[in-house]
């Protein structure tokens, strides 16, 4: 399938036709990884990391989330407005 480079304001581009998008599963929005391999632009879905709390917790030290007097004194106040469920 041919595609025609195309100014689009300072850079260049194309315009990438449906069929080819719906095969690749991707839609308008969609980050995508673009790489020169062996003279080839290799366009390509970039993969979503996947995290869980536990997994984001074991990387911070424990002296990150120590409270002082004043956070301790903010969670421990009473509500102000309708905050409170």
């Amino acid at each position: 399938m041919e595609l025609v480079i195309r100014k689009i304001g300072n850079s260049k581009g194309a315009v990438i036709p449906a069929p080819l998008l719906k095969e690749l599963g991707v839609d308008a929005g969609q980050i995508m990884q673009a790489n020169v391999v062996e003279g080839r632009l290799v366009i390509e879905k970039m993969k979503q990391p996947e995290y869980s709390l536990d997994d984001l917790l074991a990387q911070c030290s424990p002296e990150a989330i120590t409270l002082d007097d004043e956070d301790k004194a903010w969670l421990n106040d009473s509500p102000v407005g309708k905050e409170a469920l």
